[in-house]
């Protein structure tokens, strides 16, 4: 902050807690240079919702404590700390080849974030899903020969698909009372075979008799809510 951001800052101070406020000009004028020391790389407002003005008013509200200068270096440096965090070094519009150039920009952009005269640059997310020109491949179904070759691989999801097209229900879609299976996950039995640590688990190549009964009845229950 420049002085006379300080100052105002100061003046602020002392409208919100009375007990700031200075006796003599000379307290004042100290205060002040302390202020300026302290804050000289603290911007009164910054991106992200930084602005020094309400961590004062914060501090007033919430703490007995007369407020001092590192009341707003700290957070501030907790703010300039979450910035940083977000920023992603975008390729500056210098050759890539001029490696002083680049680092040059690449400092420079960071010290703008840091300062607060820039707001972070972060990484795009993709947030709406795949792109429509691809969406439809993405959902097309394994040709029959290709799902036939990859079954042995993927036994349950082949025994799953298998269900659904003979028109039973789907044990998976729900949880065994017999094994603690989760939703989706096949059912498992416990074993004591040599080198196995005591409480192994593995998975059965069939679900447990009774996760078939309470599959059955869901869909029974769901039938008859339709």
């Amino acid at each position: 902050m420049k002085p006379d951001e300080v100052a105002a800052l100061l003046a602020y101070v002392a409208e919100l807690d009375p007990r700031t406020a200075n006796g003599t000009a000379d307290e004042a004028v100290a205060q002040l240079s302390r202020w300026c020391e302290l804050l000289q790389d603290v911007p009164a407002t910054a991106p992200d919702g930084w602005d020094a003005a309400t961590v004062v008013r914060q501090h007033v509200a919430e703490s007995p404590f007369p407020i001092l200068a590192v009341d707003v270096t700290r957070p501030w440096a907790a703010h300039r700390r979450a910035l940083l965090g977000r920023h992603t070094d975008p390729r500056p519009a210098v050759d890539p080849d001029d490696v002083t150039a680049y680092k040059d920009a690449i400092r420079a952009q960071r010290r703008a974030v840091a300062t607060g005269q820039a707001a972070p640059s972060s990484s795009r997310e993709l947030t709406g899903g795949p792109h429509p020109s691809i969406a439809g491949r993405i959902r097309r179904a394994l040709p029959a020969g290709a799902a036939a070759a990859l079954a042995p691989h993927r036994p349950v999801r082949a025994a799953r698909e298998a269900a659904a097209a003979a028109g039973r229900p789907d044990a998976l879609a729900v949880a065994c009372s017999w094994c603690r299976a989760p939703i989706g996950e096949p059912c498992r039995r416990r074993t004591a075979a040599k080198g196995d640590r005591a409480g192994t688990w593995h998975r059965r190549a069939t679900v447990h008799p009774s996760r078939l009964d309470q599959a059955a009845e869901q869909v029974a229950r769901q039938e008859s809510a339709a």
